[in-house]
């Protein structure tokens, strides 16, 4: 607990606060996950936040529209960037991390020993992944309803608080092997197909990323294939190229999306990975039979 709490006050030293609200959460064995509130007008033009090298990761969900620039070793500061509200950034802190902070600045922000990710393999029998996909200012909606259902919790009882919290931490966690997970190098068998832990993986990481724009050299970059071997060990497993299961995939989430809820029709397409509506009727149109709206009309939960 003191650990993990050392590291809340060290990450809020960093940007120059000196007290902040922290949660501190353990979903599965010993590795703990430190959750921080920062809240901070940095009012004499731009702060340095300098974060020192640890065998960690780190997310941050900004809360209001934040504007920062990273500062590099021997090179001029990049540009100062906007990050909108309800954006995230994930980086490595393996070697350390530093940028530049002006005006307004609150975001929660995650503090992720890898170890987590060693956990979720042992513990939790996911597929091992060793590293994460760094990432700034992207829209995570999953990381963003967490982040809501965390906030009332820095005023919670210990009691309930305690409760919950072993759950909103394991679900984050392994939202960001899924969707951010990088897997060690990988071979086929001596047969060319996957094994059951490496097809699992591979669909686990599309279905987490449908709503982006993920090309097969970043799958097979994330899964740790070859582009080639990906390509020739997923028809080989399951008979499907990886292309035809992406879009297989995105149909059943549009039907899902369809049934449950009532999006717009251009909404679904967007966060199943459509290039647009019109695709989105076309494709679905051609594979179902119908337009998504009679579908909608006939399959309405």
């Amino acid at each position: 607990m003191s650990e993990a709490l050392t590291a809340s006050e060290r990450i809020a030293a960093c940007f120059g606060i000196e007290a902040a609200r922290a949660l501190v959460i353990r979903p599965l064995r010993e590795a703990t996950l430190s959750v921080v509130h920062l809240g901070h007008f940095y009012e004499n033009g731009d702060h340095p936040v300098l974060l020192p090298p640890d065998d960690a990761f780190l997310v941050m969900l900004y809360l209001v529209d934040v504007y920062h620039s990273d500062i590099r070793p021997d090179r001029p500061p990049a540009p100062l960037k906007r990050y909108p509200k309800g954006s995230i950034c994930l980086i490595s802190l393996k070697d350390g991390a530093a940028i530049s902070v002006r005006g307004h600045f609150e975001a929660l922000v995650f503090h992720i020993p890898r170890a987590h990710l060693v956990e979720l393999a042992e513990e939790a029998a996911e597929p091992y992944v060793d590293d994460l996909t760094t990432c700034r200012g992207i829209d995570d909606q999953v990381i963003r309803n967490l982040g809501s259902a965390l906030m009332p919790m820095f005023d919670m009882p210990d009691e309930g608080r305690d409760t919950l919290l072993p759950h909103v931490g394991l679900a984050f966690n392994a939202h960001l092997a899924h969707r951010y997970g990088r897997s060690p190098a990988q071979r086929l068998s001596t047969t060319g197909r996957l094994s059951p832990t490496q097809e699992k993986r591979i669909k686990m990481y599309i279905a987490a990323n449908l709503s982006g724009d993920k090309s097969i050299d970043d799958i097979a970059e994330a899964t740790g294939f070859s582009v080639d071997e990906l390509y020739s060990g997923f028809v080989e497993t399951t008979g499907q190229s990886v292309l035809e299961w992406i879009s297989a995939c995105r149909i059943s989430r549009a039907k899902s999306q369809l049934s449950r809820t009532g999006e717009a029709v251009a909404r679904v397409a967007e966060t199943c990975g459509f290039l647009d509506e019109k695709t989105f009727v076309e494709d679905f149109t051609r594979d179902v039979g119908v337009t998504p709206l009679e579908w909608r009309s006939r399959n309405r939960h």
